[in-house]
C-alpha cells in the first residue's frame, strides 16, 4: 500500500537551541581533526629532524677532521713516533695547529676533543698528536669505520656509538704525506650530551608548536563552526520565506538536526519549484565555472610559457662561462710538462663542467621540444662517422669503469639528418650504457643500413647493448618520461637528471624515426634501438 505523504502548511518554527548543538559538533569535529593532524605532523617532524640534527653533526666534524687534516704536513708527521717525539718541533707545530683549531672553532667544548693516530698494527693505533700529551702513545682499537681512512684515504664518519670513555659521534680524515700516502689519521669527536641536547631541544620547540597549534586549532574550530552553522539557519528562513511566494530563494536540504529543519521548510516549497528557475541558474553556474577554467587555463599557459623562458634565459646565461672554464681547463691538461697535481685538477674541473654542459643542453633542448621552437638542421651525414665519432669520445668514460666498447658498422649509413642532434642521440645512449654497466663488462655499439644503397629507400638501425641491471616491466612503461628514476641505478654513483632519454625520443620522433628498448630481463642488460627511415 503505497503511503501518502501529508504536508503541513503552516509556517514551521524553529528551535535556536538546535543552532547551539551543531556549533558543538562541528567545534569538537574540527577541533580533534586538527588535533591529530597537529600531533602526527609534530612526530613526524621529530622524527625527521632527529635524523637531521645527527646528520649535521657528522658533517660538522667531517668538515673539523678535513680541516685539520689538510692543514697537517704529512712528511712532518711520518717522523713522529709516539711519546718520543714530544718534544720535537713537529710534534709542537701539529699540536699547535690542533689547539688553535679547538680555540677559533665549534668544537671548543670540553666534551669534544680532536687528535690524531697512526697506524702501529692491523688491528691497533697509537695516538701521535693530543692537546692531553697524558695519553700519546697509548694504544687504541681500529674501528670498522676507520678502515676506509687508513686503508683508502676517504674521509668517513661514524653513527652513535659507545667505548670505554663514554657515547660519541666521530669523524676521521686521512693525513697524507707528498706522496698522496695515508701516514696517519684525525679524528674529531662530539660526546652524546651534544646529541641529547639538540634532541632534547627539538622536543621542546615540538612541544611548543604542537601547544600552540592545539589553542589556534580550538579558536579556529569555534570560529568556523559558528561560520558554517549561522547560514544554515538563515537558509531555513528562506525555504519558509519561499514557500511564501519568494522565489528568489531556493534551498534543497534534508537531514534531521539543522539541515533537518531546513528540510521540514524545504517540504513547503517543493510543490512551488519551477524546472526552469533551476535549469537557468544551473546554466549560470556551469558558465561560471567554464569562464573560470578556462582562465585558469590561459593562466597555466602563461605560467608555462613564463618557466620555459626562464630556463631558457637561465641555462644560456650558465653555459657561456661553463664552455671558456672548460676550455681553459682543456688547454691546461694538454699543455706538455705539466706538473700532475695541477693535471689532474684541471682534468677534473674539465670532466665536471662537460657533465654540467650536458645537462645545460638537455634542459635546453627540452624547452625547445616544449614550445615547438627546436628546428632540425637537415644534411646528408655519415652516421657512422658519428657513432665513431661519439665512440671515441666516450673511450675514455669507458677505461674509468675498465669497459670495453665494441663497435660494428655494416652497409652505407649516409642519411639525411641533423650532425648535431644525432651526435646528442649517440651519445646520450653509448654514455648510458656505460654507466650503467657494472665494471670490466663490454658495450656493444652496432649501425647498419638495412635496405637499399641510399637511405632515401631503406632504414638504418642504430643500436647500443649494455651489460647492466636490465629493466623491469615497470621501466619499460617510464623510460622516456622527463625525470624518471628507474630501478636500476649507475653502476660507480653517477648521477643523471633524468631527461636524456625523453629528449633523445622526441628529437628521434623529430627526425621521423622511432626508438626503443628490450630487455631479456633483471641483470642480463638491455638494448636501445633507434630506427631512421
Amino acid at each position: 500500500m503505497k503511503k501518502e505523504f501529508e504536508y503541513n502548511t503552516s509556517t514551521p518554527s524553529f528551535d535556536t537551541s538546535t543552532k547551539s548543538k551543531l556549533v558543538v559538533k562541528i567545534a569538537v569535529l574540527l577541533s580533534t581533526l586538527m588535533f591529530l593532524a597537529i600531533i602526527s605532523a609534530g612526530l613526524l617532524n621529530y622524527n625527521k629532524n632527529v635524523d637531521l640534527i645527527l646528520k649535521n653533526l657528522q658533517n660538522q666534524l667531517q668538515l673539523a677532521a678535513n680541516t685539520i687534516a689538510i692543514s697537517i704536513d704529512g712528511d712532518k708527521y711520518e717522523k713522529l713516533k709516539g711519546r718520543e717525539s714530544m718534544d720535537t718541533p713537529e710534534y709542537k707545530e701539529i699540536k699547535g695547529v690542533l689547539r688553535e683549531f679547538m680555540v677559533n672553532s665549534y668544537l671548543g667544548f670540553e666534551t669534544n676533543d680532536i687528535y690524531t693516530f697512526r697506524r702501529v698494527s692491523a688491528d691497533s693505533l697509537e695516538f701521535t698528536v693530543m692537546l692531553h700529551d697524558q695519553y700519546v702513545g697509548n694504544r687504541y682499537g681500529i674501528r670498522e669505520e676507520m678502515l676506509p681512512t687508513l686503508e683508502k684515504g676517504i674521509p668517513s664518519y661514524t653513527g652513535i656509538y659507545e667505548d670505554e670513555n663514554g657515547v660519541w659521534v666521530s669523524a676521521y680524515a686521512p693525513i697524507l704525506n707528498s706522496e698522496e700516502e695515508v701516514v696517519g689519521m684525525v679524528e674529531a669527536d662530539f660526546k652524546d650530551n651534544v646529541y641529547l641536547m639538540a634532541v632534547r631541544d627539538e622536543i621542546y620547540s615540538i612541544l611548543l608548536f604542537s601547544l600552540v597549534g592545539i589553542g589556534v586549532a580550538i579558536i579556529i574550530a569555534i570560529l568556523v563552526s559558528r561560520l558554517i552553522s549561522r547560514p544554515i539557519v538563515n537558509i531555513s528562513q528562506a525555504a519558509v520565506r519561499f514557500s511564501k511566494g519568494d522565489f528568489d530563494v531556493s534551498v534543497p536540504v534534508s537531514t534531521r538536526d539543522e539541515i533537518g529543519m531546513l528540510a521540514r521548510a524545504f517540504n513547503h516549497m517543493v510543490n512551488e519549484i519551477k524546472e526552469k528557475e533551476v535549469f537557468r541558474r544551473r546554466n549560470e553556474e556551469l558558465a561560471e565555472a567554464y569562464r573560470k577554467l578556462d582562465q585558469l587555463n590561459k593562466s597555466l599557459q602563461e605560467a608555462n610559457h613564463l618557466k620555459s623562458e626562464f630556463l631558457s634565459i637561465a641555462a644560456h646565461d650558465l653555459k657561456n662561462p661553463l664552455q671558456v672554464i672548460s676550455g681553459f681547463a682543456e688547454m691546461i691538461t694538454e699543455t706538455p710538462g705539466q706538473n700532475s697535481n695541477v693535471y689532474r685538477n684541471a682534468k677534473k674541473i674539465n670532466d665536471a663542467t662537460r657533465r654540467m654542459l650536458r645537462i645545460i643542453s638537455q634542459l635546453l633542448d627540452t624547452t625547445a621540444l616544449e614550445s615547438g621552437q627546436l628546428k632540425l638542421n637537415r644534411e646528408k651525414v655519415d652516421l657512422e662517422k658519428i657513432a665513431r665519432k661519439v665512440a671515441n669520445n666516450n673511450k675514455a668514460y669507458a677505461r674509468k669503469k675498465n669497459q670495453n666498447l665494441e663497435f660494428f658498422a655494416n652497409g652505407n649509413c649516409v642519411f639525411k639528418a641533423d650532425r648535431q642532434r644525432m651526435y646528442e642521440i649517440m651519445d646520450n645512449l653509448i654514455s648510458n650504457a656505460i654507466k650503467f654497466s657494472p665494471e670490466g663488462n663490454t658495450v656493444t655499439i652496432r649501425i647498419e643500413a638495412k635496405e637499399g644503397k641510399e637511405r632515401s629507400n631503406g632504414k638504418l638501425l642504430f643500436s647500443v647493448r649494455d651489460r647492466g641491471q636490465g629493466l623491469t616491466e615497470d621501466d619499460k612503461q617510464k623510460l622516456f618520461g622527463k625525470f624518471m628514476r628507474l630501478s636500476a641505478q649507475p653502476t660507480a654513483g653517477e648521477s643523471s637528471t633524468g631527461l636524456g632519454l625523453s629528449v633523445v625520443k622526441q628529437l628521434v620522433e623529430l627526425h621521423g624515426g622511432r626508438i626503443w628498448a628490450e630487455s631479456p630481463g633483471q641483470g642480463r642488460g638491455s638494448t636501445f634501438f633507434v630506427e631512421l627511415g
